[in-house]
């Protein structure tokens, strides 16, 4: 997967995402969805997501053998980064937990699968070769 191919797939995966989030708040305007701040938390998630992922090509690319070390620091990476955003969140708000675990996990797996799909794509296109 090309790096042209990433970005037209991670912006279509942002869009049909905030679509999908603004039209559940729209549906169930009485019930709370989503926490205080919850685009700044998107946002973020999504920066890291971009951050990673082009760490772990130009890694994967340079690397020959230590490609899956590289993946996993990527994703060590990802999480060390999400675990200080909860910190100084949880930190700073007081919010309900379970709405916020709720967010922040959806959050992660959304941007964690796609991350992973991607950079297997890019693994297969290399065995190949």
């Amino acid at each position: 997967m090309s790096i042209r191919n990433f970005l037209i797939a991670f912006f279509l995966l942002l869009l049909v995402s905030i679509l999908g989030i603004n039209l559940l708040v729209f549906f169930l305007p009485d019930t709370p969805i989503l926490i205080p701040n919850f685009w700044l938390v998107y946002f973020y998630m999504a920066g890291i997501t971009l951050l990673v992922y082009f760490l772990s090509i130009i890694g994967i690319k340079k690397a020959g053998e230590n490609q899956p070390m590289i993946l996993l620091g990527g994703l060590v990476i990802r999480l060390l980064c999400s675990l200080s955003l909860v910190l100084i969140y949880l930190q700073k708000t007081k919010i309900d937990p379970l709405i916020f675990i709720i967010n922040f996990f959806s959050i992660y797996f959304l941007f964690t699968v796609f991350e992973i799909y991607c950079l297997l794509r890019n693994l297969r296109h290399q065995i190949k070769k």
